[in-house]
């Protein structure tokens, strides 16, 4: 009696197996004889599939981590690059929105009144008196009671008289004029003030 010996087929063997009935009988026989179901896990090795036939996307996610290398040492660092050109300016923002203004400090207390200064102006000329020939006289000019002498001065009618002295008198209240007369006859010269009340 024959003696028939059962083994498992080998995975070249059903590789093998697999082209012959594709080139028999095409993909659809191929796909009825042999199925994902009846391959044992772990029994197709690696020199069993084809060079560049399966795809990253045929591959579960540790088998792909399993295909990545070692990190190798970090290289030295490059040299630094050139400065680049300045950018273009920017449009500029809107205004923002303006601010509320606050309300107003309460008024501070009037200050105290301050002096009254200059009042009552006015400019006042002395009769005028008359100068003997070849002689110096003084012609003085008084302001109103109260008002002091701001400015003053004297005048004469004849080019040959001449002003010696020109200043307020010693109280403030009035101005007093020097004359020479070089004439040998009188002359008649004039002096005048500027008065005003004046707040001390």
């Amino acid at each position: 009696m024959r003696r028939i010996l059962r083994h498992r087929p080998s995975s070249a063997m059903v590789i093998a197996c697999l082209a012959l009935s594709i080139a028999l009988g095409g993909t659809a026989s191929a796909a009825v004889l042999i199925t994902g179901k009846q391959v044992k896990d772990g029994s197709i090795a690696g020199r069993d599939v084809k060079n560049r036939s399966l795809g990253m996307n045929k591959l579960s996610t540790s088998a792909v981590s399993s295909l990545a290398g070692q990190a190798g040492p970090a290289g030295p660092q490059g040299p630094q690059g050139e400065k680049g050109d300045q950018g273009p300016v920017g449009p500029t923002g809107a205004t923002g929105p303006k601010g509320e203004t606050g309300p107003a400090g309460p008024q501070g207390p009037a200050g105290p009144a301050g002096p009254s200064g200059i009042s009552g102006w006015e400019y006042r000329v002395s009769p005028g008196k008359s100068i003997p020939g070849n002689s110096p006289a003084y012609e003085p000019v008084d302001c109103p009671d109260g008002k002091k002498a701001l400015g003053g001065g004297g005048s004469t009618e004849s080019a040959g008289v001449y002003v010696f002295a020109s200043a307020p008198t010693d109280p403030g209240t009035g101005w007093v004029v020097g004359y020479n007369n070089t004439y040998s006859t009188p002359r008649t010269v004039y002096a005048w003030v500027i008065c005003a009340y004046v707040a001390s």
